[in-house]
């Protein structure tokens, strides 16, 4: 039950002056919230109730940030890797978990990693970056506790990276993903054991903006918009995390908390990027429609003199049709 009220804290006390990415990782900490995105992005989990998951997870995760301990029972601790000079990485979180119909005796079956994303706006492609963190979660293993030692390769075991990205463009939003080794044989057939090089996926998860709070389908990807997307009180919000995936919120509070979804960075910088781009638009439209009466060209041309975005040029070019036909 304490598990469960570190998610039921989480939202009433996330406000404006703290970390998104705080909140992130304590929502995502959560073994009942682990549990779900383990069923449907780990496939070594995918016939196991999610009811039973969580015994699986063999310790507390590890995650880069301090928690109340009056309220979560996860200790913050230090998640750096250090493994290659000069290059280090800190994961948001870390943990380890044993893997279904394992030996007694075997404590660590996987290596799983979570990255909490704020927006899918980088400089670097982050599919590539989830295949780095891949990489040295496996290079990390060697001579470390619970890893391999010497020349002991048989022991490497296998590695997910899965990222969580909360704010995208409109053609990613519901995307999952997964990304593997496989075998190909190019000339004589001979397959060997998946085992063998079965050591390293990434997942990519982009939750969609929209919740259709009457559907009852209580899949991960809702899970994951209604924590960090939907636009509903943190009151609905553990409602609706009871009624359709069993995460009871028990702890009484004397009010509700209102305006939650906009307390969320994500949420607000979803609303700035579209009062920016509103705003381009409108100056954008000002400005081709005193070029084309001063120069007689086209719309085209003035878009193309003008340097207007293109990726704005179609909203442009239907409000000045839209107002012609006004007139």
């Amino acid at each position: 039950m304490e598990a469960n009220l570190e998610v039921a804290d989480a939202i009433e006390t996330n406000d404006l002056n703290k970390a998104y990415d705080e909140y992130c990782k304590k929502i995502l900490s959560n073994k009942q919230i682990l549990a779900r995105i383990m069923k449907e992005c780990v496939a070594e989990y995918r016939d196991i109730p999610v009811e039973e998951i969580p015994s699986y997870i063999e310790h507390d995760p590890q995650l880069d940030v301090a928690v109340d301990d009056e309220t979560d029972k996860i200790q913050g601790r230090n998640v750096e890797d250090q493994s290659v000079h000069g290059a280090e990485i800190k994961y948001d979180i870390l943990f380890d978990a044993k893997l279904p119909n394992s030996e007694e005796n075997e404590r660590i079956g996987l290596f799983i990693n979570i990255e909490a994303q704020n927006s899918s706006n980088t400089t670097y492609p982050i599919l590539s970056r989830a295949v780095y963190y891949c990489s040295r979660l496996l290079a990390k293993q060697k001579n470390m506790q619970g890893g391999f030692h010497n020349s002991e390769f048989q022991n490497l075991k296998k590695v997910y990276s899965i990222w969580i990205v909360m704010n995208s463009s409109k053609a990613m939003e519901g995307v999952l993903n997964k990304y593997t080794i496989t075998e190909e044989c190019l000339e004589t057939k001979y397959q060997f054991p998946k085992a063998d090089y079965d050591k390293l996926c990434v997942v990519m998860i982009y939750p969609n903006s929209e919740y259709d709070i009457k559907d009852d389908k209580n899949s991960m990807m809702k899970m994951l918009n209604l924590l960090f997307k939907a636009k509903m009180s943190a009151e609905d919000k553990k409602y609706q995390l009871g009624k359709n995936y069993g995460i009871m919120m028990t702890r009484a509070i004397g009010k509700e908390v209102d305006g939650m979804c906009d307390l969320s960075k994500g949420v607000r910088a979803e609303g700035i990027a579209e009062g920016l781009e509103k705003g381009r638009v409108e100056m954008a439209i000002s400005m081709v429609i005193s070029f084309m009466k001063t120069t007689n060209k086209s719309m085209d041309e003035v878009m193309d003199m003008a340097d207007i975005d293109k990726t704005i040029r179609p909203k442009v070019e239907k409000a000045i049709k839209a107002m012609n036909q006004s007139i």
